[in-house]
């Protein structure tokens, strides 16, 4: 007869999932791009001016704008994964650690994960734009925007994501430790 599964089976095996599917797009993209820095799509995101948006377009020339869109276009499938990682990520986790509060918090750090891949989408839509099109003030400005509120989720659920693990490690040191008296 086979066990019952819980929750928290649904969410592990989720999570999993979603993990592996982040391990294989991150490769895809690395491969795609021929080895595209991180640095240099960030620095991008984060241009903020029209200026320096052209100023790195400018020196990229036409293999290195061609390496670039490659690498905007293969982030999608890097968005799906990484979203779906934290959103069962979080759930998932707060499950793990124990703690009814830290279960309930999970659920609503999920959705964190759902809106930093919206802005993540809507970033490179303007990244898109910019190269494709021109860089025009509002559209560098939004696309700064959007990875500043995606990087500050990001970071908010990794804190969570190590709480909820450093509890779990505290509850079991505790209960495996055998009492002085």
């Amino acid at each position: 007869m086979k066990p019952e599964s819980t929750p928290a089976d649904s969410l592990k095996k989720r999570f999993f999932i979603f993990l592996l599917l982040t391990i294989v797009a991150y490769v895809l993209m690395r491969l795609i791009t021929n080895n595209l820095s991180s640095n240099t799509i960030i620095e991008f995101e984060m241009a903020k001016t029209t200026g320096n948006a052209e100023l790195m377009m400018s020196g990229w020339g036409p293999e290195g704008t061609s390496r670039f869109l490659k690498g905007i276009y293969s982030d999608f499938l890097f968005i799906i994964g990484y979203t779906g990682l934290l959103f069962y990520g979080c759930r998932y986790l707060g499950y793990f650690s124990g703690h009814y509060i830290f279960r309930k918090a999970g659920r609503l750090f999920s959705y964190l994960a759902i809106i930093a891949g919206i802005c993540d989408l809507l970033e490179n839509f303007g990244m898109l734009f910019t190269i494709k099109q021109r860089a025009i003030p509002w559209v560098v400005e939004f696309t700064y925007d959007m990875a500043r509120v995606k990087f500050s989720l990001l970071i908010i659920m990794l804190f969570f994501i190590i709480i909820c693990l450093l509890f779990r490690a505290i509850d079991r040191l505790a209960r495996d430790r055998k009492p002085i008296f």
